[in-house]
């Protein structure tokens, strides 16, 4: 495995781009200078070396939203400079992607997604760039939508996997999936669905304990009901593994979902599940509709729970949206540490006429593992942005960190300051 992979997926949306007619849809470029302070710029003992270290970033987006193709792409290049040679400088890239094209209108379809970013080698120390590695997850098949009546319904799917990580070669798969579903809509506000998934997993290195390849076989029944302002959706089923050298383990699938709409201003979403599912699989949650979890890079598999909720309010010049989430993540094989991970955020935006509007963000994280450690930490932004033309948007914002962990080498604080251009045609 190698960076080909990782180069494979980024071509196959780029020309998967510029195969298709793209006047329908929206450009936009961005350039952007980051200067950023820790107190402890190595994270590998207490009170290490503080100073300051450099960022550049480009990046370019594409978005349509149209009856052939429907797409949003956005890719960068981060350049890190870190002065007095505490770190090599570092190159980062970043693309994510999710393309739709309509081989057969409303009802054959390509589909091609890819995740390419930059994830910690180890989940439990900071990402300074001894810990940090590339990874990319590449998909890409054929959707069939097919409506026999008003109230029948057909979709099957079939994607190509990869999973890729620059460090940890248990991360590195290939996989085959296939999907049908059958929905029944027995009345204008409510739809009955029996759908069925079969996942083939093979790991290019498993030999470490936990991590092998496997088969990962579903069937789950849906029920969804919308009744004026509000839907409710629940799933349920089983999900069995069938491991090459372990024994199976089989679980149950669940998901319980609440839209409501309270005003014309006022919206909540209520979230909880749970069920099997490894990093590739949440990373590439597009893929698979019963994708759960945050992304540990590792090839095992993990049993998970998880609730989310998320309120919306929305004035004339102005929003507001809160955000919870709790997962309790245990792995079924040794290596990987069972954890539990909450977090709570908060955003809020105001546009203040003649082309200013700001915008404010705050997270707080923790994270517990089976052996006692644990890890907080703390996020907040401030910013604000000027839209010089109809084209050219000019942002400013400050942002502070801070990590507290039961281990102390592993504390910093930190605190930045980021420039960034952007142009939209």
């Amino acid at each position: 495995m190698s960076m080909r992979l990782v180069l494979a997926g980024v071509f196959s949306l780029g020309f998967s781009l510029f195969v298709l007619p793209v006047n329908a849809g929206t450009w936009g470029y961005f350039g952007s200078y980051q200067l950023d302070y820790s107190d402890n710029i190595e994270q590998i003992n207490a009170g290490g070396t503080s100073g300051v270290y450099h960022t550049l970033s480009a990046g370019v987006g594409y978005e349509e939203h149209g009856t052939r193709l429907d797409a949003s792409v956005d890719g960068s290049v981060a350049y890190v400079h870190y002065p007095n040679d505490v770190f090599d400088d570092q190159t980062r890239l970043y693309l994510n992607g999710d393309l739709r094209w309509a081989l057969v209108r409303d009802r054959l379809f390509w589909v091609v997604t890819d995740s390419l970013t930059n994830e910690p080698i180890n989940s439990r120390v900071p990402n300074v760039p001894a810990n940090l590695q590339q990874t990319n997850v590449f998909a890409t098949g054929p959707s069939l939508l097919y409506q026999f009546d008003l109230a029948n319904r057909v979709q099957a799917d079939m994607r190509y996997m990869n999973s890729w990580a620059e460090e940890i070669d248990t991360f590195n798969s290939d996989r085959w999936f296939l999907g049908g579903s059958w929905v029944y809509g027995s009345a204008n506000a409510t739809d009955i669905s029996l759908s069925a998934t079969f996942y083939d997993v093979g790991f290019d290195q498993d030999q470490v304990a936990g991590v092998e390849d496997y088969r990962r076989s579903s069937v789950f029944a849906g029920w969804e009901r919308r009744n004026g302002p509000s839907s409710l959706r629940f799933e349920v089923g089983l999900i069995n593994m069938d491991f090459d050298k372990s024994d199976s383990e089989s679980g149950w699938h669940g998901l319980v979902e609440w839209n409501h709409i309270i005003s014309s201003s006022s919206s909540l979403v209520v979230n909880a599940r749970h069920g099997f599912t490894d990093s590739a699989l949440s990373i590439a949650a597009a893929v698979d509709p019963e994708s759960i979890g945050t992304n540990v890079i590792s090839g095992q598999v993990y049993e998970v729970n998880a609730v989310d909720a998320s309120f919306r309010y929305d004035l004339t010049v102005s929003a507001i949206q809160l955000l919870v989430n709790y997962e309790k993540q245990d792995y079924i094989a040794v290596g990987e540490l069972d954890r539990d991970l909450a977090s709570a955020a908060i955003h809020w935006s105001r546009s203040f006429g003649g082309g200013w509007s700001s915008r404010l963000s705050g997270r707080i994280s923790w994270a517990e593992y089976e052996d006692g450690r644990s890890d907080d930490t703390y996020l907040l932004y401030a910013g604000a942005e000027y839209l010089g033309t109809r084209n050219l948007t000019y942002s400013l914002g400050v942002n502070w960190e801070r990590r507290d962990s039961s281990v102390s080498a592993s504390e910093y604080d930190s605190a930045g300051v980021v420039f960034l251009v952007r142009y939209t045609r």
